[in-house]
C-alpha cells in the first residue's frame, strides 16, 4: 500500500457527539418557545429518544410529538442552528498514533469525506489534522455542489489517486459506512477497512449490495499492520 485514504465521521471523529452538540444548541432555543413549554433538558433527552428510531427529520418529528402544526420556517432555522453550532470535537485516541506511523513509513495520507464542506473542513480545523494530509476531498465541493459526486460516486477516487499519484490498486480506503463506503470495489481494486466504533451512526446500517469490506478493525492503528505486514 502506498496511500492510505480516511472518511471523517465515525472514522476519525466521533459523528455521535458532533450530533449530540448539534441537539444541545437546538433544544436551547426551542425552549425559549411558549409552545414548546419543555426545559432545554427536557427537549434535549426528547431529540435524543426520537434519534434511537431515526436522525431522519427530527425536528419535524418533534414539533409532531408536541402537537405543533409542521413549519418549513421553524424547521430550517433549527438546522442552520444545528449546523453552524460551535462543536466540541477531539480525536479517536487511535488517530494520531495511526497517522505518525504512517508517515513515517512515507505512505501518503488523503480524506473523502461527504457533508457540508466548511462543516467538515472546520471538523479537521478543530481537531488540529487540517495539515496531516497530503490531498483533502469533500465530494460537495469536488461536485460545485452536485450530491452526485457523493460515495460511491468513483470521481472522488479518481481524483484521489490522480493527486497522490498513485494506483488504484496501491490505495487502502478506511471508513465506517456500509452503505457507501466499501462499494468503490466493485469499479475499481481500492481495498477497504471498515472500523468499528461505539455508538457509531451507521452501525447497523446495510451493505450496498451486499459488498462488504477487505478488513474489519477495532482500532485504526491495526491499518498500520495491514499496509505493512513485516
Amino acid at each position: 500500500m502506498k496511500a492510505v485514504i480516511f472518511d471523517i465521521d465515525d472514522t476519525m471523529i466521533s459523528e455521535y457527539d458532533y450530533v449530540m452538540g448539534g441537539y444541545h444548541a437546538v433544544a436551547k432555543r426551542l425552549s425559549e418557545d411558549e409552545d414548546v413549554a419543555m426545559s432545554e433538558d427536557e427537549v434535549f433527552e426528547k431529540l435524543k429518544e426520537l434519534s434511537q428510531t431515526s436522525y431522519k427529520e427530527v425536528y419535524n418529528r418533534f414539533l409532531d410529538f408536541r402537537g405543533i402544526k409542521r413549519d418549513g420556517d421553524r424547521v430550517q432555522e433549527l438546522v442552520s442552528i444545528y449546523r453552524h453550532h460551535k462543536p466540541n470535537l477531539k480525536l479517536y485516541d487511535d488517530v494520531r498514533e495511526t497517522l505518525d506511523a504512517l508517515n513515517e513509513k512515507d505512505i501518503k495520507l488523503g480524506i473523502i469525506s461527504d457533508g457540508d464542506v466548511a462543516r467538515q473542513k472546520n471538523k479537521l480545523k478543530i481537531t488540529g489534522i487540517e495539515n496531516d494530509f497530503d490531498c483533502v476531498i469533500i465530494t460537495d465541493e469536488l461536485g460545485n455542489g452536485d450530491i452526485s459526486y457523493r460515495k460511491p460516486d468513483e470521481r472522488s477516487y479518481i481524483k484521489m489517486a490522480e493527486t497522490l499519484g498513485v494506483d488504484f490498486s496501491e490505495m487502502l480506503y478506511v471508513g465506517d459506512n456500509p452503505t457507501k463506503d466499501f462499494f468503490i470495489t466493485t469499479k475499481h481494486p481500492i481495498k477497504t477497512a471498515r472500523i468499528i466504533r461505539e455508538h457509531g451512526i451507521y452501525a447497523n446500517a446495510e451493505y450496498r449490495e451486499g459488498i462488504t469490506e477487505d478488513y474489519r478493525i477495532e482500532s485504526l492503528t491495526d491499518i498500520i499492520r495491514i499496509v505493512d505486514p513485516r
